[in-house]
């Protein structure tokens, strides 16, 4: 049996209205459905979102794929430089492609040019994560030249990602280095959307001409702000097989500590399998099995193993985002409004 994840579309729908209340109407609303809209179903999240925002961002081809096979037909953005596996479908589908090296171009403009498709693209330039992107603004105009010359391909954006969005010191100076590269690229296309910002930028208040929002779709802030208020759209549950009663000197699950005392326990069926952490927490006995997982309590029918994400990293010293995208792994999504 499935664990089930219920998805609560209307606060996702409130936290997507909450975002759009501190834009303007001439800045885009990118909303970001990458691994799978963090767990909680990328078609169905877009879907809902469609009215609200102006396009969608995705780490992955397949991801954007899958949108446009469900009828999405919006610009999505695909996050990474893409694979030369990929480019016949990329194309094929008009997503918009991801670029940082004359190579990737190249490779784009002549599956384009095979296709008779022109591909819209965003250059990406480094502003001190050193993951993707450009690291010169001289690079960088050799870049936009390339595309602005090509029949093939449209200088669509520019974008980048803060490293610290937290810390208002680094993110300055790393903005501070994506004014000038927007300089460089506008020099080629005035329209091009030029973004930055994720959204922790967006807490920040660094707008530009498009956002780009996740984790505040879903919920949960990437730090403490009271910016802007949320609700969680996903809670998950496990089945109760069964309640045991343990008595002091007993062994639960694996290893060879003992219970203490006498207690009631339900056997969940729930297990690092389904995406949750091994390591127990002060609601389990002993680490979970890889299917189950020994509850304190007694529960008739089921176990809400995921209600509050940020409070589930806190107890295992990470973050919400992780908790996310592995907690519908072995799940049934519920939607409801």
């Amino acid at each position: 049996m499935l664990n089930v994840a219920k998805i609560n579309l209307n606060n996702l729908l409130y936290n997507a209205r909450q975002v759009k209340k501190l834009l303007s109407k001439k800045v885009k609303f990118c909303a970001v459905v990458k691994a799978d809209a963090y767990g909680h179903g990328g078609v169905e999240c877009a879907n809902a979102l469609y009215p609200l925002v102006d396009c969608f961002a995705v780490a992955i081809t397949e991801e954007g794929v899958s949108l446009r096979i469900a009828g999405i037909d919006k610009d999505i953005l695909v996050l990474n430089p893409i694979f030369s596996c990929d480019l016949e479908r990329a194309v094929r589908y008009n997503l918009t492609l991801s670029a940082d090296s004359l190579f990737q171009l190249k490779k784009i403009e002549k599956e384009s040019k095979n296709q008779k498709r022109k591909t819209k693209v965003h250059l990406i330039f480094n502003t001190g994560m050193n993951r993707n992107g450009v690291d010169s603004l001289e690079e960088l105009s050799v870049l936009a030249k390339y595309v602005n010359n090509s029949k093939w391909l449209l200088l669509d954006g520019l974008y980048s990602h803060f490293h610290s969005a937290e810390k208002k010191r680094l993110l300055k100076r790393s903005l501070n280095k994506f004014l000038l590269a927007i300089k460089v690229v506008k020099g080629y296309n005035i329209n091009a959307t030029c973004h930055i910002s994720a959204s922790g930028g967006f807490l920040q208040g660094v707008f530009l001409d498009m956002v780009r929002i996740g984790i505040l779709l879903y919920g949960y802030t990437p730090f403490k702000s009271k910016k802007i208020s949320l609700k969680p759209v996903m809670k998950v549950f496990a089945p109760v097989l069964k309640v045991r009663t343990l008595y002091r000197g007993n062994f639960i699950m694996y290893g060879s500590k003992k219970v203490l005392k006498k207690q009631k326990v339900s056997i969940v069926r729930l297990g690092y399998a389904d995406g949750f952490f091994r390591q127990k927490n002060s609601f389990t006995i002993n680490n979970k099995c890889m299917d189950l997982t020994a509850v304190k309590g007694k529960y008739k029918k089921e176990y809400v193993c995921m209600e509050n994400a940020e409070i589930l990293a806190k107890k295992h010293k990470t973050i919400a985002y992780e908790i996310l995208v592995k907690a519908t792994i072995r799940a049934e999504k519920i939607y409801v409004k």
